[in-house]
């Protein structure tokens, strides 16, 4: 199990230190491996009995126990360079554990209730990705609507109601001009089920369910990166296959 997969599995336990913590760790792998508890929680503007407790929460004994875990499963993780098609098949396997994890019949008991799911991304793929969401929605007979882009986001916030869903995917989870929306959301009690990569980020750490996703880049050529999100896919058909098992149990 990566760390990604031991932050979603206890996401509802972490506090807000916790979460100041992980960002750290996530961002400073190697390091945290050769420092102590008492460095980290210097670094982190914590303490040390803050760290012991974080790594207590995800199943770890101790800090030491915590650092040879990063270690071995970084070791684990690294992946060979030029094996894309490995990589993809990776990132799928290691997405799919992680929605293990995910408390489906709270989540697919919220959209069956909701009168209308509203579907968000942040980028051209992930709004064709929710767009295809939301027509397989229709056959489950459930109100959807995709919004196209941050205008009609805005326009549509008096709608939102408690009643409703909004699904936000997302790469990074941290695009600047969605945060605002997010507060608004949390402000009026509006369900939010967010889709990032794997790792702590600000939609994540709001929603009231967390969905992740893995995306290793590859270079096609020096110094250009890509980023496929052939599993958010995954994530949304695990979704929509999930809600039609509880739609059908439930008939």
């Amino acid at each position: 199990m990566t760390l990604e997969e031991l932050i979603t599995k206890h996401q509802k336990a972490l506090g807000d230190l916790d979460k100041t913590v992980l960002r750290y760790v996530l961002d400073n792998r190697p390091k945290i491996q050769q420092i102590s508890i008492t460095e980290l929680a210097t670094a982190t503007y914590t303490s040390k009995s803050t760290v012991l407790r974080l790594v207590r929460k995800l199943g770890f004994t101790g800090f030491s126990e915590f650092k040879y875990f990063l270690k071995t499963s970084t070791k684990e993780a690294k992946p060979a360079t030029e094996m894309f098609a490995d990589l993809q098949v990776s990132d799928i396997i290691k997405t799919i554990k992680g929605l293990e994890h995910i408390e489906w019949d709270d989540l697919t008991a919220q959209l069956k209730e909701a009168q209308t799911i509203y579907c968000y991304g942040t980028g051209f793929s992930q709004r064709r990705i929710l767009d295809e969401f939301a027509k397989n929605l229709l056959q489950l007979g459930k109100r959807a609507i995709t919004i196209p882009n941050k205008t009609e986001l805005d326009m549509a916030m008096k709608m939102i109601t408690p009643q409703d869903v909004v699904l936000l995917a997302s790469l990074s989870g941290e695009t600047e001009n969605i945060k605002e929306n997010i507060f608004m959301w949390t402000l009026k009690n509006v369900p939010l089920v967010s889709m990032t990569r794997a790792g702590e980020n600000t939609f994540a750490s709001h929603s009231d369910f967390a969905l992740h996703y893995y995306v290793t880049p590859f270079s096609v050529i020096k110094e250009k990166k890509v980023e496929s999100l052939v599993t958010l896919s995954v994530v949304v058909d695990y979704l929509f296959r999930k809600l039609t098992e509880k739609m059908s149990k439930d008939r």
